[in-house]
C-alpha cells in the first residue's frame, strides 16, 4: 500500500476550557498506536519507541524515554487553570527498520474519560520512504497536543 500521510503529527494549537477557578478537574495524558484507515487497520511497528514529555499535576515536565506504545499516564487532579502538554518524540535504529513499516502516535489529553484534544496520524512507508520523510521534514517524527483547562 502506498505511504499513507494525512497531514502528520499536526500540532493542534492550545485550545480553552471554560471557567475552571477553583474546581478540579481530573486529567490524563495517552498515546494510541493504531488507526483504521481506507479499510485497513494500521498499527504502530514494535521498532519504535518514544520519548514522552507531559505537564504533571505541578505543573512541571516529566519525561519518560523508550515507551512503547499504546502509553496511558495514571489520571491525577488539578484545581482551576491547568496548562497540559504532551509530546512524543520517536526513537527508533535505522538498522532494525524493516523493508515495510507503519508509523504514527495518535496523541491525546483527556478530562476525566474525555478527550479535550488531539493530534496525530498513522502511515505505512517502505523504508526508504521513512527515513527520506524523517530527514526531510524531523517535526513529523513530533506528536504535540496542548490544551488549557
Amino acid at each position: 500500500m502506498a505511504a499513507v500521510l494525512l497531514g502528520s503529527i499536526v500540532f493542534t494549537g492550545c485550545k480553552k476550557d471554560g471557567d475552571t477557578t477553583g474546581k478540579s478537574i481530573k486529567v490524563s495524558y495517552k498515546i494510541g498506536n493504531q488507526k483504521e484507515v481506507m479499510g485497513v487497520n494500521l498499527v504502530t511497528s514494535d521498532c519504535f519507541k518514544f520519548d514522552v514529555t507531559y505537564t504533571g499535576a505541578d505543573g512541571k515536565p516529566v519525561e519518560l524515554k523508550g515507551v512503547s506504545l499504546p502509553w496511558a499516564s495514571d489520571p491525577f487532579e488539578v484545581k482551576g487553570s491547568f496548562k497540559a502538554s504532551l509530546e512524543a518524540k520517536a526513537v527508533y535504529t535505522e538498522a532494525e527498520l524493516p523493508d515495510s513499516l507503519v508509523y504514527g502516535a495518535l496523541g491525546a489529553i483527556l478530562k476525566g474519560t474525555d478527550e479535550v484534544a488531539k493530534s496525530g496520524e498513522i502511515g505505512d512507508y517502505s523504508k526508504a520512504d521513512f527515513l527520506q520523510m524523517a530527514a526531510d521534514m524531523p517535526d513529523q517524527l513530533i506528536t504535540k497536543v496542548n490544551y488549557d483547562f
